[in-house]
């Protein structure tokens, strides 16, 4: 399922705070949650992977699959090993984990930070980056 993670998303409003806030430094717990992501999908635990998915992304994720089943769908999404992290932008509840191979879009949901899109990569049209999982 690939999605475009438009000006109404939360792109914008990262990118405007960037001038405000600056950037977080690399090791931060969005950063660890990003990671885990990669790790439990390398690792084909896709059950671990979904869990590490936002609540709305998980039902998104799950609905696009043919049976229904979030597992079932991100083992159809082409995600690739993201490589070393470039950096960590944090601001407020909201962050992005730039990889190597891979963006990663997360926010605070449930105490603890959870996957809002990930397998993006920036695409220069209206929408700045195509995600192949969440990024409605």
């Amino acid at each position: 399922m690939k999605t475009r993670r438009g000006a109404g998303g939360l792109l914008p409003g990262l990118l405007a705070m960037v001038v405000l806030s600056g950037c977080a430094p690399e090791g931060t717990a969005s950063t660890g949650a990003a990671e885990a992501f990669h790790r439990a999908v390398s690792g084909s635990d896709m059950t671990a992977a979904c869990a590490l998915l936002q609540p709305h992304t998980r039902e998104e994720t799950a609905r696009s699959s043919d049976d229904g089943s979030c597992e079932s769908q991100l083992q159809k999404a082409k995600l690739t090993d993201p490589g070393k992290v470039l950096r960590t932008e944090q601001y407020g509840q909201d962050a992005f984990v730039q990889f190597e191979n891979d963006a990663v879009f997360l926010a605070v949901s449930g105490g603890g930070w959870k996957v809002t899109a990930a397998g993006c990569r920036p695409n220069g049209e209206e929408a700045p980056y195509t995600c192949e999982v969440g990024g409605n």
